[in-house]
């Protein structure tokens, strides 16, 4: 490997320049009690768990036992559900509306028919799964395995990281001499301390109890599921001495499957095997290994219930629990309250999360968070063992900087007991309930732009109100991982290499300090800071398809005057004007130095742009000339004392602003989401018809023609299948404590 494969990230690494700091943050991360190499990761801050309303039951136990199948016989310590209703029934739905009979039609254009399906075995098996009932759930020892498993890819982050810095500042060292043999200089070096930490979490880690189901009426195609159930269980039998067939009997039902012994795996490891593991394990991380593995176990079966195929997985035989009371079941869960008042809906799905499980996750953005700051704790660590870069304290300090500030991010995320339910109504709506608490959102503030959604040609309006807390938080972040990569880059440019192309990137970053840096950190400081101070919480983002073309060479004219495009516009509430001015006055200025720096370079005077404005009443917009403008397309900014735009059209910016004066809207608080397909679907039509009527003018080749003629019954066919389609329509908000979710997709 040569050196200059590192040189591509650190370049990368300087592009985050613009987030650096006048001085480099010192050392401070009083909530991590354990050093990682004691086998501990860093604590977080105390999450607030919000306290929600309790949903109130309106339905009965049996009820819900009535709708919900084969879930009357899972366990009540049930934290994790998801079932599918009648997914045949849905897919002959889909099949039978013009948007199906459109795919059906395509498939045979492609020599693909739904009938090799069904003479398929294998695909008639998978698809007799999924087509009257399915479920899946996780029970006894899940939220355990949930925390384990964050703990798991946290350091597994931490000893990435310290393994990336060893292995960079050997490359660096000896270039492509660096190559170490064995394990033994990573057990010594960055990866010191895993497998002792390895060692315990395999001890703490039990299998949690999982089930997964399918009710399939039709008796043979229920013995190829099993069939093809127990070819999955048989894989346990792989491990030969240690496994053993077993049966059970629940609910009247024979079980049959296997079962792996640790205690017998255990004393499969013989003297070799041990002699071969101290390459990376100590003795005593060994014997702990050993006697860890002998007390687990696992255990897959399957069995039939009724029309059920049922598959198991757990620790033990004993996991296994089929309830034949209903008040011991999911049903009585008081997770599942909130299905009650869709009970006489033609149900799709229906999803729950224990809160605890929540909690342990919190969102996607959570998890990120806590693996960066494992990877910044690693990355820390190995600076400080490495010798290649000098003193390298100062960059070490602001990754434990990154490291607390992500654990604190990562803190925000909380959230509740999250359920989940789709049916088939007008189309389809899913409705959410709890989960997480979406902390980059203001769900308190009512929104002001909602009267922007109004309008003919409105395709898509998006509103929502933003958390300048967390934004804050987010943006201070940035601000570190910019900061640390500009330092690592300045600190590797300083090296004494003899390489033609580290030479060539040292140049660039010299001409960098010296001609671009500053003007450049103005104008990260100009948009962090001015300007995000001058913009309101609440935004909204509207495209519509009124826009005129503007006067291209060579368009046809009739496309010209009778085509339209649409028109994309941000739009930000204005809390500080002056800052926003302000801002502008210090991004002109940086960008006119870099513009000269760049002459001076180029040996050819470059002129800097002067933008130009316009006003109307007491909007003002600026924008710079471009070829073939005119006033529906021109990309520009706009600002008013309470709106500011970003947008592709200086007339649409208007007639927005001019739009909200007038008032009304509905009523909201959240986020808010609306496509209006019906929009789509004339804009296209209206596209069609143009071309259609004056394919001559508008064509200019024959056989370009034919194509189109030969093609337009396919988009004839697929705009009508389409036009099933109404709108989308997204709405999150909080409600009695729980975060809320509304999707309505409206079909006809």
């Amino acid at each position: 490997m040569k050196r200059k494969h590192l040189f591509a990230f650190l370049i990368a690494s300087a592009v985050a320049f613009t987030a650096c700091k006048e001085k480099p943050t010192t050392s401070s991360s009083p909530e991590q009690t354990t050093s990682p190499q004691e086998g501990g990761s860093a604590s977080t801050e105390q999450v607030v768990v919000p306290s929600p309303d309790p949903i109130k039951p309106s339905a009965s136990i049996e009820d819900r036992a009535a709708k919900l199948g084969f879930a009357k016989h899972l366990p009540k310590d049930i934290v994790i559900y998801d079932g599918l209703f009648d997914g045949r029934k849905a897919f002959d739905k889909l099949i039978k509306s013009s948007l199906g009979e459109f795919i059906l039609e395509r498939m045979a254009d492609e020599g693909m028919s739904l009938d090799d399906l069904d003479g398929n075995e294998k695909a008639a098996t998978q698809i007799a799964i999924y087509s009257e009932e399915y479920f899946s759930a996780y029970g006894k020892g899940t939220t355990k395995a949930f925390d384990q498993g964050m703990e798991f890819f946290e350091r597994l982050g931490f000893y990435s990281a310290r393994f990336g810095v060893f292995m960079g500042d050997g490359f660096v060292r000896e270039g492509d001499n660096f190559r170490p043999r064995g394990p033994k200089p990573f057990m010594e070096g960055p990866l010191k301390g895993a497998p002792k930490e390895l060692v315990k979490m395999f001890a703490d880690f039990d299998m949690p109890a999982f089930y997964q189901g399918s009710k399939i009426t039709d008796a043979e195609t229920r013995d190829l599921v099993v069939a093809q159930m127990e070819q999955l269980v048989s894989m346990l039998s792989f491990a030969q001495d240690a496994a053993e067939a077993i049966n059970v009997k629940r609910a009247g039902a024979e079980f049959s499957g296997y079962k792996i012994s640790g205690a017998k795996l255990a004393e499969m490891i013989d003297d070799n095997a041990v002699e071969e593991m101290k390459e990376v394990f100590e003795v005593d991380d060994i014997q702990a290994f050993k006697k860890a593995l002998a007390s687990k176990s696992i255990v897959g079966a399957t069995g039939v219930v009724g029309d059920y195929v049922i598959l198991f997985f757990g620790q033990s035989e004993d996991d296994l629990v089929i309830v034949d009371d209903i008040s011991n079941s999911i049903c009585a869960n008081e997770d599942i309250v909130f299905l009650d008042q869709y009970l006489d809906k033609e149900l799709l799905s229906v999803s729950f999360r224990d809160a605890k499980i929540v909690q342990s996750i919190g969102s996607i953005e959570a998890v990120g968070y806590r693996i960066l700051s494992s990877l910044a704790r690693g990355a820390s660590e190995g600076l400080g063992a490495a010798n290649s870069l000098g003193d390298t304290q100062d960059i070490e300090a602001i990754l434990e900087g990154l490291d607390e500030q992500g654990r604190k991010l990562g803190s925000l995320f909380s959230g509740t007991d999250a359920g989940y339910v789709a049916y088939f109504e007008d189309g389809l709506k899913v409705e959410g309930y709890g989960g997480s608490n979406m902390p980059s959102f203001d769900f308190d503030k009512s929104q002001s732009l909602t009267p922007l959604a109004g309008g003919d040609g409105t395709l898509l309006f998006a509103n929502w109100s933003s958390n300048e807390d967390y934004n804050e938080k987010v943006m201070e972040y940035v601000d570190s991982l910019g900061e640390a990569g500009y330092l690592l880059t300045k600190r590797v440019a300083a090296l004494d290499i003899k390489d033609n192309d580290f030479e060539e990137f040292k140049k660039g970053i010299e001409i960098f300090d010296q001609s671009f840096r500053s003007d450049a950190l103005e104008i990260w400081k100009a948009l962090r800071g001015d300007m995000a101070a001058g913009l309101g919480a609440e935004s909204a983002l509207v495209i519509d398809v009124n826009g005129s073309l503007p006067m291209v060479p060579q368009v046809p004219e009739l496309i010209l005057k009778e085509g339209k495009m649409p028109r994309i516009s941000y739009v930000s509430t204005v809390a500080d004007r002056a800052k926003l001015q302000l801002s502008w006055k210090r991004l002109n200025d940086s960008a006119e130095n870099i513009l000269k720096s760049v002459s001076e370079m180029a040996g050819e005077k470059i002129p800097m742009q002067v933008p130009m404005s316009s006003e109307k009443n007491d909007l003002t917009t600026w924008f710079i000339p471009i070829p073939f403008q005119n006033d529906d397309f021109v990309p520009s900014v706009s600002v008013s004392d309470e709106l500011f735009f970003v947008s592709t059209s200086k007339l649409f910016s208007e007639g927005l602003a001019e739009r909200l004066k007038q008032g009304g809207g509905e009523s909201r608080k959240g986020a808010w989401l609306r496509v209006d397909f019906k929009v789509l679907h004339g804009y296209a039509q209206q596209w069609l018809d143009l071309v259609e009527k004056n394919a001559d003018e508008v064509i200019p080749t024959e056989s370009m023609r034919e194509d189109f003629t030969a093609n337009k019954p396919m988009i004839k066919k697929a705009m009508q299948a389409f036009s099933s389609l109404e709108d989308l329509t997204l709405h999150a908000r909080n409600e009695n404590g729980r975060s809320r979710m509304s999707l309505h997709l409206k079909v006809k």
